[in-house]
């Protein structure tokens, strides 16, 4: 499988890598990963100094208090896929996570068939972005009733008790179809845990979602 990973706020495609580095050891050999930078240069995230070298150049996807930006990040999405792809799902930490629900939902409400076959979510840091809104040169929470089981396809949401932005990761698993969802809440905070035991449950959910999506593509 191929997948497109977005980085979170304040990070780059190389600290993805590392955050992800034993999760993709224990999926195996048998997937490739395009990881993305975001376009807009963002103050480091104080969480992610330890992975930080030096003065590395760190990203976000938008200014999340822009409306502007924030369409030129959705709008930022579609092309890249268009250029890069064809991917088979698409893996988001934080803001990544958000930008990408925040597309494919778009995408639903407009009937336009998903580019994915599955998705993997770690850790929403704030609630989905309601794309009319967007256009209208304003930043309104999408309305819950609004992305209800809206989104069919097989995805994996993984984030921590500990996070302080838990809820805001609870909530968005109602935007994806339930019984094509799994869900792994780990015991930290604002991360993508490396122990062991963690990262062998976090792979056995993403598995599901791949099982779920190979199981879809040859029915």
């Amino acid at each position: 499988m191929r997948f497109l990973c977005l980085h979170g706020q304040g990070s780059n495609a190389r600290i993805f890598q590392q955050q992800t580095a034993a999760l993709r050891y224990e999926l195996g050999d048998d997937h490739s990963y395009d990881f993305v930078n975001g376009a807009v240069p963002w103050k480091t995230d104080r969480d992610l100094d330890q992975l930080a070298m030096g003065e590395e150049q760190t990203f976000a996807h938008c200014d999340p208090e822009e409306p502007e930006s924030c369409l030129q990040a959705l709008e930022n999405l579609e092309q890249y896929i268009a250029a890069e792809g064809p991917y088979d799902g698409i893996m988001g930490f934080s803001q990544g996570t958000n930008v990408a629900l925040s597309w494919l939902l778009k995408l639903q409400q407009e009937a336009r068939t998903l580019p994915f076959k599955f998705g993997v979510f770690f850790s929403n840091p704030w609630a989905l972005y309601d794309y009319q809104e967007l256009l209208g040169g304003r930043i309104v929470p999408l309305r819950h009733d609004a992305y209800v089981g809206l989104l069919d396809l097989p995805t994996t949401h993984i984030w921590g008790s500990a996070d302080k932005d838990a809820k805001a990761s609870e909530a968005i698993t109602a935007a994806c179809v339930e019984a094509k969802r799994s869900v792994w809440i780990h015991d930290k905070g604002h991360e993508i845990p490396v122990n062991t035991d963690t990262v062998i449950a976090m792979a056995k959910m993403i598995n599901r979602a791949l099982v779920r999506a190979s199981t879809a593509e040859g029915a």
